[in-house]
């Protein structure tokens, strides 16, 4: 039997409201939670805006981590100035620098050791029996107490700290060292990223030209339309490396930045462009050098000599300890120590005595015998250890030094193959347009025109950081990496000279000595040898 249709509607009506009520409670519930006072909008209204604006700005301040009015936003800095900003600014030296400093302050602490030690007493004490009608003493001494003999302790322990205070010092050359080779590194590697920008930007600009020709042969049908969307591929590539090369270049300048101790997004013009300049200075003068100056090995020489000196300290017990002493007592039954009341005391009211201590430790199960034992051990340790810093130095200087040749060659292969690039290119270009070549060797062409001028800006770049990396490795500070005044004042560099590097090649093989690369040439058939390297060259 059917129920009526008012009978149906009114069970749908009923369904509807029992299926509604969770819905509905939990919105009821989630309006309660909203305070009644508070207009929900969609958007808030200017006034609003305005308002937080404020409290974000008044936050800011808030937070501001320093006052940055007086900070230089502007300038201009070459390869030289630049380092020499980061020495004066960098906070890193400036810790090491604190370093030198408590380390000297240590060194004069030691050395007051060896004056007389000046000490005075003051004594009140009570007691309940007293012998001279009075139950308070007094008493006040002086004393004055040099050492004479302590088994020479004093004097390791003064050449101890003497020695960590030039460790010290060699510390801080060590960071400055470092940090200039590291703004070196930052700074050549900007004036790399700057060359790739104008390396794309050329790159771009070609493939611009392709695609207009591509079009345009395809518009009066002569191309087909596959020459063009190549062109389009190609020439967005080309824009994606401009843009990284773009950010490249910004967050070089960001860097550099840091490392002067400036604000990071600070307007600096760093002045300065890749240059090759002829680095004459054999192999073995680099070693030479490596060992009288590089900071790590005087370092560690030091350590030896520190440890040696922990020797002598750690043997100081096996000797007696002498001391002089002169003391001056004064006692007295009142605050002033000024004698006492009663006649009867046999308590003198002042004395003064001079005399000599002698202290020995005998006996001590081993204690000083094992300490200087493992002392002993501990140079042999250090010993070694002076050993490895210079086999490792060594080898620093020889691989840098090879890196600076290698990279000499590497500009000499990267000229002659953008000279040969640029012609194919050009060459390519004028069979495209004469309509004997594709579109396939156009851009083939244009694409190794890039790399090679890609291989040419990092070989230039590579030998600018090689002859950096050596002056490292050699602890000489050269700011400006070289005496030219073409580089370290004006900041552009000298253009490559082919007939040089050859010239040292031709030298190295006549003499197979590796020290000829960089032997001057000072007799005429040398001087004859290098006027037909040079025309060789330029033909």
């Amino acid at each position: 039997m059917r129920c009526p249709r008012w009978q149906q509607l009114l069970l749908l009506i009923m369904l509807s409201i029992i299926i509604a009520a969770p819905v509905y409670a939990e919105e009821m519930t989630s309006q309660e939670d909203v305070p009644q006072d508070v207009k929900i909008d969609r958007e808030a209204s200017p006034a609003e805006r305005s308002a937080v604006a404020a409290e974000i700005k008044q936050a800011s301040n808030a937070i501001k981590p320093e006052d940055t009015a007086g900070i230089l936003f502007s300038g201009t800095f070459t390869l030289k100035k630049a380092v020499l900003k980061a020495l004066a600014d960098n906070p890193s030296i400036e810790a090491a620098r604190r370093g030198a400093t408590s380390a000297e302050e240590t060194r004069k602490a030691a050395r007051g050791a060896f004056g007389p030690a000046l000490s005075t007493e003051y004594t009140a004490s009570y007691s309940d029996k007293s012998v001279f009608n009075n139950h308070n003493i007094y008493q006040w001494s002086l004393t004055v107490s040099q050492p004479i003999f302590t088994g020479f302790n004093i004097l390791a322990t003064y050449n101890s700290a003497a020695l960590t205070a030039q460790s010290q010092e060699l510390a801080l050359g060590l960071s400055e060292l470092n940090l200039i080779f590291l703004v070196q590194q930052n700074f050549i590697n900007l004036l790399a990223a700057r060359e790739n920008v104008e390396s794309a930007k050329d790159s771009v600009e070609r493939l611009a030209s392709q695609l207009k020709v591509a079009q345009a042969f395809y518009d009066v049908g002569l191309k087909p339309r596959i020459d063009v969307l190549r062109a389009e591929a190609q020439l967005s590539e080309a824009e994606d490396t401009l843009i990284s090369a773009q950010n490249t270049v910004v967050i070089q300048e960001a860097r550099l930045n840091t490392l002067l101790n400036l604000p990071v997004n600070a307007h600096i013009q760093y002045e300065g462009e890749l240059a090759y300049f002829p680095f004459e200075q054999p192999l073995e003068v680099s070693l030479d050098t490596a060992a009288h100056y590089r900071p790590d090995i005087l370092i560690a020489r030091k350590a030896t000599e520190i440890s040696q000196e922990q020797v002598t300290l750690a043997a100081s017990d096996f000797y007696p300890q002498i001391f002089a002493n002169v003391e001056y007592v004064k006692n007295g039954d009142g605050f002033d120590v000024n004698g006492f009341d009663n006649n009867n005391n046999t308590t003198a009211l002042s004395n003064t005595s001079v005399g000599a201590t002698l202290e020995w430790s005998l006996f001590s199960w081993g204690t000083t015998y094992f300490a200087t034992t493992s002392a002993k051990q501990n140079v042999l340790s250090v010993k070694a250890t002076e050993a490895n810093t210079w086999q490792e130095a060594a080898f620093e200087v020889k691989s840098r030094y090879l890196n600076i040749i290698t990279a000499a060659k590497r500009i000499k292969v990267a000229e002659k193959t953008v000279a040969a690039a640029e012609e194919a290119y050009r060459m390519a270009v004028a069979r495209y347009q004469a309509q004997v070549g594709t579109n396939t060797d156009v851009l083939d062409a244009q694409s190794d025109l890039s790399s090679a001028e890609a291989s040419l800006i990092t070989a230039r770049g590579d030998y600018m950081i090689s002859v950096a990396s050596l002056y490292n490795a050699t602890g000489r500070k050269v700011p400006g990496l070289t005496t030219s005044n073409i580089i370290n004042e004006t900041g552009h560099g000298l253009q490559s000279d082919i007939a040089s590097d050859i010239k040292e090649d031709v030298a190295a093989e006549r003499k197979d000595d590796t020290s000829a690369l960089d032997q001057p040439l000072d007799t005429d058939t040398d001087r004859q040898l290098e006027n037909t390297l040079e025309k060789e060259a330029d033909q």
